[in-house]
């Protein structure tokens, strides 16, 4: 049975969420588990267990995470998919022999969604609005959008929808925005993802919002493909990877001293990757290496961090110490691998100093999307900021440099986007039916 109200899918790096509008009251989030509004894009195969289809028994979410986390069960993680959208080289991998190409595993995530709108409020097979980053990560490269968004399509084709068309991340969170809203704005959208930071100035308020105006009060959108993920892998690169034996050198088999390879931590970088390298061929590597290094105990609590799939433990203590740093001026980073124990104080003036380029990039951006306008920053009436990494304090002070600390809003911050393309898709779909 069609159900009248209109589905907006937010289809994120680290997180996910699905919202209906009717245009007559502030969209519903879809409650994806445990009280959650958002649901963790990650997912889990189980080695052993097959389903209907004889491929591994999967799982999403916080039920991923809970069995990932379970030392009974064997099996892979997978998380930040999206960010892979645009890599043609990567067509599809082998998962315990069963052969999944890309859009087949973003779709069990969208499939999840979409199973549990369907219990909360009924069936729906009317067309849906879902996000889309103003730059998708990896998107230099010829056709890397049309490929991203075909992969897309297919997805959401293959979790059973229909038509699907696709809007700018942060155009929807500014129609999450201007519901807020008395009057009209001249805003600028600062959308910080898990993998992309997009950037959108367009008017909204009362006079756009009753119309189908509001998709053509678009000034200006650009995007770059920097967010939350390079930000933990910078902590992971100046914190973590040294105490692993990163910039040591071993003696070789053949008497010849060899540094330890840097593939291994360009791996480290991005978690979800260590399955991909938790291989005999590494191991092997490895244990070379511990036979001819002078800091064996280092390599050692390297190789167990592999072995042991520790990849998302370490994450979670990385992103902890992300979070502590736009709070306090210092954290105590510590992460028990075995008998070795990282540890190392880090302070956030240390950490804005790792981030710098990629503060630098983002900065770049917000100035190109101005410069796009031919306005200037004292025309900007509002500065709203959205998604996790627009918390961290040298994220902010871009924007409250340019425009002043007390045109900064926020709000919603993992939420808006899904809000905002549900009223996108009552604009579309449902506004004079």
């Amino acid at each position: 049975m069609s159900h009248p109200l209109y589905a907006g899918i937010d289809f994120g790096t680290t997180n996910s969420a699905v919202a209906f509008s009717d245009g007559t009251a502030k969209p519903r989030l879809i409650e994806m588990a445990d009280g959650e509004q958002t649901l963790r894009s990650i997912l889990f195969f189980d080695a052993e267990e097959r389903d209907a289809r004889r491929r591994p028994r999967s799982y999403v979410g916080q039920d991923a995470i809970n069995v990932a986390l379970d030392p009974i069960f064997e099996g892979r993680l997978i998380q930040s998919i999206k960010s892979y959208l645009t890599h043609s080289a990567f067509g599809s991998t082998s998962i315990f022999g069963v052969r999944m190409a890309l859009p087949d595993l973003v779709a069990y995530i969208i499939a999840e969604m979409r199973n549990r709108a369907v219990q909360q409020m009924g069936d729906f097979d009317g067309p849906i609005v879902a996000g889309r980053p103003a730059e998708f990560v990896g998107s230099g490269e010829e056709g890397a959008e049309d490929l991203a968004l075909t992969r897309l399509r297919d997805a959401y084709r293959f979790a059973g929808f229909g038509e699907v068309e696709f809007e700018f991340e942060p155009v929807a969170a500014a129609y999450a925005y201007a519901t807020r809203l008395d009057r009209d704005e001249l805003v600028l959208i600062a959308d910080f993802g898990g993998g992309t930071s997009d950037f959108c100035l367009l008017n909204v308020g009362p006079s756009l919002r009753e119309s189908a105006a509001q998709r053509d009060a678009i000034i200006a959108v650009d995007g770059v493909g920097i967010a939350g993920d390079a930000f933990d892998a910078r902590i992971v690169e100046r914190c973590i990877s040294p105490q692993l034996g990163r910039g040591t050198d071993y003696l070789a088999p053949s008497g010849k001293s060899l540094p330890m390879p840097n593939w291994i931590y360009d791996q480290l970088k991005a978690w979800h990757k260590l399955s991909f390298i938790n291989t005999p061929r590494t191991h092997n590597i490895l244990d070379e290496v511990i036979s001819g290094s002078a800091e064996a105990s280092s390599i050692v609590a390297l190789k167990k961090l592999i072995q042991d799939n520790l990849g998302f433990h370490l994450y979670r203590a990385v992103e902890k110490a992300k979070h502590q740093l736009s709070s306090e001026y210092e954290t105590d980073f510590t992460f028990d691998i075995g008998p070795t124990r990282l540890h190392q104080c880090i302070k956030r003036v240390e950490f804005e100093e790792w981030i710098a380029p990629e503060l630098a990039e983002i900065s770049t951006c917000v100035e190109r999307t101005l410069a796009k306008s031919n306005l200037s920053f004292a025309d900007v009436d509002r500065v709203f900021m959205t998604g996790g990494s627009s918390f961290i304090p040298a994220v902010r002070q871009i924007f409250a440099e340019r425009f002043g600390e007390e045109k900064l809003r926020g709000g919603e911050e993992l939420t808006s986007v899904a809000n905002g393309l549900a009223l996108v898709a009552y604009d579309r779909f449902g506004r004079g039916a």
